[in-house]
């Protein structure tokens, strides 16, 4: 790990005992940190006393994730910083180096996604899986749950409160409006996904975002509507309804929830 140089992380948390200890440490071991950040929406559950045990510093929003990530990103103080997911741990030992050393040797990449693989649930996983074997080209790393980020690319951004779950994709598209590229590449490690049961109001309702801004009607059309027809294939591969019911109800609920 590179001691040249020290980077602020930023950790949204709701309820996020679970996995928290485990994604902090991981933090702590493999990344130069000058500063941790934890943003929380006032959890009820171990959260606070597990970044207490890492010396983060606490801040707390009743808002939701998309203004914990705008938070956050006013408070990081180092020109490049890092937004982390609670439930991401890292396994690689190295992977910051290789990262900071993308962001150092071309200047012009505002953004810099940490791809790991995500544990889903069977219904998720075999949907996911099924449609990742029958259209290998939607299967592509992805800026999601962790990232790297240079402070300048994000100068005057204001993520809009609803979009929450999606409000990387936000970050995203902001960089490269204003000329930034972004680049994504792989790090050995966890996204301990848990479908969000009781988080809805922090979540919000991200394919707000992945449908384009357009208004409920065209969002129940394109994502909410079809998500039954999508799921049978699946389904009938692995001979599995509950792919058909769970996905069409996690269609619904981040499409219109």
């Amino acid at each position: 790990m590179r001691r040249d140089v020290k980077v602020d992380v930023v950790v949204p948390t709701y309820q996020s005992e679970k996995y928290l200890d485990a994604c902090l440490s991981s933090i702590v071991r493999t990344v130069p940190v000058n500063n941790l950040i934890v943003i929380d929406h006032y959890s009820t559950d171990r959260t606070v006393e597990i970044a207490e045990k890492y010396g983060a510093k606490i801040y707390f929003e009743d808002v939701g994730l998309a203004y914990a990530r705008q938070l956050g990103i006013e408070l990081a103080s180092t020109p490049i910083f890092l937004m982390v997911d609670s439930d991401v741990v890292f396994f690689e030992e190295n992977w910051f180096d290789r990262a900071y050393r993308i962001m150092e040797e071309d200047p012009k990449v505002g953004g810099l996604g940490l791809w790991t693989p995500s544990r889903y649930p069977s219904w998720r996983q075999r949907y996911i899986d099924f449609w990742w074997r029958t259209v290998p080209a939607s299967r592509r790393l992805g800026f999601v749950n962790a990232y790297m980020l240079r402070k300048e690319a994000l100068e005057g951004i204001k993520i809009p409160r609803f979009l929450n779950s999606y409000e990387h994709l936000y970050i995203k598209s902001y960089i490269e409006r204003g000329g930034w590229t972004v680049k994504v590449i792989p790090v050995k490690g966890m996204h301990y996904y848990d479908h969000a049961e009781g988080k809805a109001a922090w979540l919000g309702a991200g394919n707000r975002v992945m449908a384009g801004f357009k208004p409920f009607p065209k969002i129940f059309f394109l994502k909410v509507l079809p998500a039954p027809l999508k799921a049978v294939f699946p389904a009938l591969a692995y001979r599995d309804p509950s792919i058909i019911l769970k996905n069409t109800l996690y269609w619904i609920y981040e499409g219109v929830a």
